[in-house]
């Protein structure tokens, strides 16, 4: 992960030939608490506080019928004490058990549940997703300015397997109040947490269940019959109709992938023009100063 790295001021500091005085002005001021100080001071940002709670004693809670929180209760609160419970009231809710190894024994019991006809579906709650991070955004960084929405408990920019920051990140709050303000709040304005004028981009995350995954047990409790499973691991032989099939399937694929990659390379010329613009706007400014 790269470290942030501390902001000359005054007539020193320059980031890709920005005007210092310019530089000087998208400095991230210290919050109230004299926690944050990434003024080029001295100070630091410290460490990250120790949470007994995280994000993942949170649980996402779908495909649900309506005035059913008594029932919820009654179906979670064997596995633990329950802290919140948000029903959203379109067919999906939000529970808050007291500790992870609670949430994970109601979401083992209880996913895949009956109840009024439908299935439910129990997954670890949705998380703050963020796109586009300047690439000097540390996790503390992202802790301390994403708890103006709301107790954080977690903070996490991406890193790749050389240990480079990947400009993507997540920010898991306590409350799910706290993440959709966050995400309505950044997303309704420009908010930029670095000297660059490049704004954080941030959505919610759909809950996606990537520790258990699909089991055999959740297609038993979903699918009472189904016509492919008999078929099973197979390579076609050249002659049948499945490899016509799939050779199809696979072109396609491969012209989705073809589409992608122009569609990218496009953006990214997008991206450096736009920032030699920025770069001309800057110096254009500094000169009639």
């Amino acid at each position: 992960m790269s470290s942030f790295k501390q902001e000359q001021s005054g007539e020193e500091a320059s980031v890709n030939g920005r005007p210092p005085l310019l530089l000087e002005e998208r400095k991230i001021d210290a919050d109230n608490n004299g926690e944050v100080d990434i003024k080029g001071n001295g100070g630091g940002l410290g460490d990250l506080p120790k949470k007994k709670i995280t994000g993942r004693s949170r649980l996402f809670v779908g495909n649900l019928p309506n005035k059913v929180e008594a029932e919820l209760k009654e179906l979670f609160s064997p596995h633990g004490n329950i802290l919140e419970c948000y029903l959203s009231g379109k067919g999906f809710a939000y529970i808050k058990m007291d500790s992870c190894a609670h949430a994970h024994s109601a979401k083992e019991a209880i996913d895949g549940h009956f109840i009024q006809g439908r299935h439910l579906r129990v997954r670890l709650a949705a998380r703050a997703a963020l796109r586009r991070n300047p690439p000097t955004v540390t996790n503390e960084m992202l802790f301390h300015a994403f708890s103006e929405f709301g107790d954080v408990e977690r903070a996490v920019h991406f890193a790749d397997e050389k240990g480079h920051p990947t400009g993507e990140g997540i920010v898991e709050f306590e409350r799910k109040s706290s993440c959709i303000k966050a995400v309505t709040t950044i997303n309704g304005k420009v908010a930029l947490l670095t000297a660059s004028p490049k704004p954080l981009l941030v959505e919610i995350v759909e809950p996606r269940d990537e520790d258990d995954g699909f089991a055999d047990s959740r297609l038993c409790k979903l699918h009472q019959e189904t016509e492919e499973r008999p078929y099973g691991f197979r390579f076609p032989a050249s002659d049948t109709l499945d490899f016509v099939c799939g050779t199809m399937w696979k072109e396609l694929y491969e012209k989705e992938k073809q589409r992608r990659a122009e569609l990218e390379d496009e953006l990214r010329e997008a991206r450096r023009r736009l920032e030699q613009e920025i770069e001309l706007a800057y110096q254009a400014e500094m000169v009639r100063r």
